[in-house]
């Protein structure tokens, strides 16, 4: 009896011990608050400044409240007007005058309680400019065409005032434009125009100018060089992205007539470790025409070794550039000792010609391919290739091919004598479509007159650099479903 009263006592001052401990040390919540716009843009016409503002509930009393740079963690500036207090609104003002052009601000606001417990949350502003007329510009200021003609692509914007006049010309010649209407009221304006050029000469530079005008009769004037394309400088290597985001260093040879001999597809990141390193590699071999007789292909590891090589070779009617049929066969390699080459088979056959030389029909496993299609997109009297080959069981059914147009920019690693017609591997099918048979920068393609699933019509962008080198294109593949996917070479030159 006197052991349970001892123990009853215990419990009892345990638990007046507890309860008073629970009374001294109070438990708080978390500090809180919800930044009701955490993505803003702001254009500098309508605010000289902007303030960051919400309700801030902070049961333990704030200690302290900093404003964060969000790149780099560094305070800003620590404010001290919201100490001690609990449930309040708080607000910071952001100076905007500053700045002048298109800016991202990323801040981190930060409260601190008294039990050194924190919250914080970011903020991103997007300033833009006070309201201008411009035109971001496809293909850059500086060009060199090859055609009597360029397409002028952009997109004209004037911001909050409405575009009201867009003029573009030739050597001071008006050759394209736009007058707005009192009941039509356009922001932005997508432009594509072509310009007729006459004979350039060699040597000689020409501009391009673009003159805007808005609403509130602000002017501006973009001006492109434009000089005459005799020599197109070859890249010594182009970094391509694929569609899966690996990296992909094309390296290039070449022989004394700037033809390319070696086309070197190396994996450097993006892809499994395994992939790192391999080289899909492309060699050319010409005849005296400079015709391509022979394509060798190879996949080589990372050490250096493979144990096949693959051939296409390409037979011509004597003395002509006009093919007779192009056949393949294998080479395996037993510890780098090439054992005796495979059976030959024929890839292609069946070559009807017009008069011209124009390409017409031919044969492949598959079946017939007709209506090869052709264009002349300057009007120079040309012949030039224009299919893209989305794959083999594609070609031989003309309403699932897609015809290219172009821009009047020579494509740096064209290869004139390199038959547009079968390529060794998958791997490099969209390299020889996008870099290797086109003659011209591609614009797109055209969408064939056929809804059949899975069509790729891909779209293309460049740049060019001060002397009018292309130093990239962008490519993005889209069809009726909406599919999308974008590939980029950047091209580099010695």
């Amino acid at each position: 009896m006197k052991k349970i009263l001892i123990n009853t006592l215990l419990l009892s001052l345990f638990g007046l011990l507890f309860l008073q401990s629970c009374q001294q040390d109070p438990v708080f919540p978390d500090p809180g608050f919800e930044i009701g716009d955490q993505r803003v843009e702001i254009r500098r016409d309508t605010a000289d400044y902007y303030d960051i503002s919400m309700a801030m509930e902070v049961p333990n009393k704030v200690a302290k409240i900093e404003v964060l740079n969000a790149l780099d963690y560094t305070t800003i500036e620590g404010l001290d007007d919201y100490n001690g207090q609990t449930d309040f609104q708080f607000s910071y003002r952001i100076d905007l005058t500053p700045f002048e052009q298109d800016t991202v601000l990323n801040y981190i606001v930060k409260v601190t309680d008294q039990d050194s417990r924190s919250f914080n949350q970011g903020v991103r502003l997007d300033v833009k400019r006070k309201s201008f007329p411009e035109i971001k510009l496809i293909g850059g200021t500086n060009i060199a065409v090859a055609a009597p003609a360029y397409i002028v692509k952009g997109l004209v914007s004037t911001g909050l005032n409405g575009i009201q006049t867009v003029k573009v010309s030739f050597e001071g010649e008006d050759q394209f434009v736009f007058e707005a209407t009192a009941d039509t009221t356009l922001y932005e304006m997508s432009l594509q125009e072509q310009l007729f050029l006459g004979n350039l000469e060699s040597g000689v530079n020409y501009s391009i100018n673009i003159f805007i005008k808005d609403s509130k009769g602000q002017e501006s004037n973009t001006l492109i060089a434009v000089r005459k394309s005799d020599f197109v400088k070859k890249p010594t290597e182009v970094r391509y992205v694929n569609s899966s985001g690996a990296l992909i260093k094309l390296g290039f040879e070449y022989n004394e007539y700037n033809n390319i001999t070696v086309m070197d597809y190396i994996f450097t990141g993006g892809t499994t470790a395994s992939n790192i390193g391999k080289n899909y590699r492309s060699e050319f071999y010409y005849n005296d025409q400079q015709l391509v007789d022979t394509l060798k292909y190879r996949t080589i590891a990372a050490d250096g070794t493979f144990d096949r090589a693959s051939y296409l070779v390409y037979h011509y009617q004597a003395g002509t550039a006009l093919l007779d049929s192009i056949t393949s066969f294998d080479v395996d390699y037993v510890d780098g000792e090439a054992m005796p080459a495979g059976e030959s088979e024929i890839e292609a056959d069946g070559f009807v010609y017009d008069e011209t030389g124009k390409l017409l029909s031919f044969v492949i496993s598959r079946g017939t391919v007709s209506e090869v299609n052709y264009s002349d997109p300057f009007n120079l009297g040309e012949q030039v290739f224009s299919e893209y080959w989305q794959s083999t069981s594609y070609m031989v059914n003309s309403s699932r091919r897609q015809h290219f147009n172009y821009d009047p920019v020579l494509m740096p690693t064209f290869m004139e004598g390199f038959p547009p017609i079968v390529w060794p591997s998958s791997t490099l099918q969209d390299i020889y479509n996008d870099l290797l048979w086109n003659k011209y920068i591609m614009s797109g393609a055209v969408t064939p007159t056929s809804d059949y699933a899975y069509l790729y019509v891909p779209k293309y962008t460049y740049k060019t650099d001060n002397d009018g080198n292309v130093t990239e294109i962008i490519k993005a593949n889209t069809n009726y479903r909406d599919y999308y996917d974008a590939q980029t070479y950047t091209f580099y030159y010695d």
